[in-house]
């Protein structure tokens, strides 16, 4: 019980498809007449002569005395330097050290010592400790994170607890192997 589409509309699609064709062509046919009108012919080159530019075929010489000098920008004097991500160093100088004494360490040479990384400061919150079977176990808080460990478990992999004594938790921060202490009440 399919509903047949009446002649009428039979005619008008297939019209309406048959000037749609028309267009197309009519459009394409133009656009390759426009594309003809734009090709350009490379010139051509014979034994090997370069072709001359139009100063040179004319006589004229260029004006490079009107061009000037190069400038050079002070901060670009080398653009391939070295850098480094390591921070800058530092120097200790004495507290006794005198005018005299500053003039002498510009002149010579400063031997430098790179800063030794640090590990950063302890971000737990003590929440309390429990003692089961002889074992205790502290529980800290870092952020929304809770931890409950004991002596030689590790918190991700960043820390290890290493003691726990009752006013003070023992943590190595393992990346440098630095020991920090938190104090617990």
């Amino acid at each position: 019980m399919a509903s047949e589409t009446p002649f009428y509309q039979k005619v008008i699609l297939w019209s309406a498809l048959a000037v749609t064709l028309v267009a197309a062509l009519l459009v394409e046919d133009e656009s390759e007449e426009l594309w003809e009108e734009e090709v350009v012919q490379p010139a051509r080159v014979s034994g090997g002569q370069r072709q001359h530019s139009k100063h040179e075929q004319a006589g004229e010489l260029l004006p490079i005395d009107q061009l000037g000098k190069r400038q050079f920008s002070a901060t670009a004097h080398d653009i391939f330097a070295v850098t480094s991500w390591e921070p800058e160093q530092i120097v200790a100088i004495d507290a006794d050290t005198h005018e005299q004494d500053f003039q002498a360490i510009e002149q010579e040479e400063i031997a430098w010592q790179p800063l030794l990384p640090a590990a950063p400061p302890l971000q737990f919150e003590y929440l309390g400790k429990v003692i089961s079977q002889g074992r205790v176990r502290v529980f800290l808080a870092q952020g929304d994170e809770n931890y409950a460990v004991g002596v030689g478990e590790r918190i991700r992999t960043e820390y290890r607890v290493e003691r726990i004594l009752n006013n003070a938790v023992e943590l190595t921060y393992l990346p440098l192997g630095v020991r920090q202490i938190l104090t617990i009440e």
